[in-house]
């Protein structure tokens, strides 16, 4: 019998294209593998896999699983574990900056998954969505699949431009188009590792309040910070009215875990619920979580991670500074993961490739933006995962690729 062909392109949905399903392009961003052992990769916002919590979540889940409970290994239907959101919901815990109460939680696969359940229940084809340009890839992603429409805001030193937000949504009107949220990463921004001041958190607040526009304020990287906390939260400032805030434990703890969380107005939280088809997250995953936070092991946890990744922003800055400052200009970061460097008299695409070759390995610029033409020259490092003696290494590597270019 003849087997049918299927072309996979009249297939996909709209949604699938937009993601680039189909395309002849390579599916990953990241870059190609390599087995080189002495590779310098700062591609992905990893937590340091030798301080990883391992022994403690061992002896968490076992006592979980040996004690016989079937609940842990059951649905959870998106009730949620009761303990972990009564810890999340007070502030003194240090997940929230505003007394809230546990019907305004909701856990889900990690911060994407909470990405994709907003859009799910929020974003219809062709709303708009306001995006810092640069951002993290997967928003991106996600916003495109719901088939709405990404409108990249820039940014100063003080955070997403209030100009910009205003031109947005002006041009929105004109156009007949609703702008339905603003996406942003107000703490230790990735890619760019800034922090948006209180002042500027207030104007935007403000403004989209006054306007009907939803706020997604994205705390990944809220609690790491080197030495102060961040501003107040935009949920607090707005007492919860108009703003729904994603948590995850993936880059505190360990990306594995694949749980995250969305916190709003409990009418919010009840419309996500009646949009999942998930059937909840991993009951023992939240239970584990919930013991190491009360056992006082995650506060000594994050704690010490300050101080690495403290520790870790200093070396690479320094071995930047004495070796490139010719070359590169940034800011220095209060706390996350991420440097962003603005590369000066070569072209980002081509150290990226050179750097390659000398072994080192980071992201170019542009795929943090839904529109190249808007990367102003930029490259990424991520030094989280990197150990502290290797981030001594990359300014030299650095300079080198730098030189064989320009030679």
């Amino acid at each position: 019998m003849d087997q049918k062909g299927f072309d996979i392109n009249t297939l996909l949905s709209q949604g699938a294209k937009l993601r680039g399903a189909g395309s002849t392009t390579l599916s990953t961003p990241w870059g190609a593998s390599s087995d080189r052992s002495d590779l310098i990769d700062l591609r992905v916002g990893m937590p340091d896999r030798e301080t990883l919590p391992s022994a403690a979540f061992s002896k968490h889940i076992s006592k979980i699983l040996e004690s016989g409970n079937a609940k842990a290994l059951e649905y959870e239907y998106g009730s949620g574990d009761p303990d972990l959101k009564s810890i999340l919901c007070d502030p003194s815990n240090g997940f929230t900056d505003h007394l809230s109460t546990t019907d305004q939680f909701s856990f889900y696969n990690g911060s994407s998954g909470c990405m994709e359940a907003f859009c799910a229940t929020f974003v219809d084809k062709g709303d708009v969505v306001l995006v810092e340009g640069p951002s993290f890839p997967g928003t991106v992603r996600a916003i495109l699949r719901s088939e709405g429409l990404i409108v990249e805001i820039g940014s100063d030193l003080d955070g997403a431009s209030i100009e910009e937000i205003e031109e947005a949504y002006l041009d929105a009107v004109q156009k007949g188009r609703h702008i339905k949220a603003f996406y942003t990463i107000p703490d230790f921004h990735n890619p760019l590792g800034r922090t948006m001041s209180l002042s500027r958190r207030r104007e935007i607040f403000e403004f989209c309040q006054d306007r009907g526009i939803l706020i997604l304020e994205d705390t990944t990287y809220s609690s790491l910070y080197f030495e102060s906390p961040p501003p107040s939260s935009i949920y607090s400032i707005s007492s919860g009215v108009g703003v729904l805030q994603m948590g995850t434990f993936s880059k505190t703890i360990a990306t594995g875990l694949r749980l995250g969380w969305l916190h709003g107005d409990a009418n919010f939280i009840e419309a996500l619920h009646k949009t999942r088809s998930d059937l909840g997250n991993v009951p023992f995953i939240q239970n584990a979580v919930t013991q190491f936070i009360l056992s006082g092991e995650y506060g000594e946890h994050i704690t010490a991670m300050r101080l690495l990744y403290g520790n870790k922003c200093r070396n690479l800055c320094n071995s930047l500074d004495e070796n490139c400052g010719d070359y590169i200009e940034y800011q220095v970061p209060a706390g996350g993961f991420y440097l962003w460097l603005r590369i000066l008299g070569i072209d980002a695409a081509d150290l990226v490739k050179q750097a390659w070759e000398d072994g080192l390995v980071f992201p170019d610029g542009n795929l943090f933006f839904q529109d190249p033409v808007e990367n102003d020259n930029c490259i990424r490092l991520a030094f989280s995962g990197t150990p502290k003696d290797k981030l001594l290494e990359v300014g030299p590597i650095l300079r080198r690729s730098f030189e064989k270019i320009l030679d």
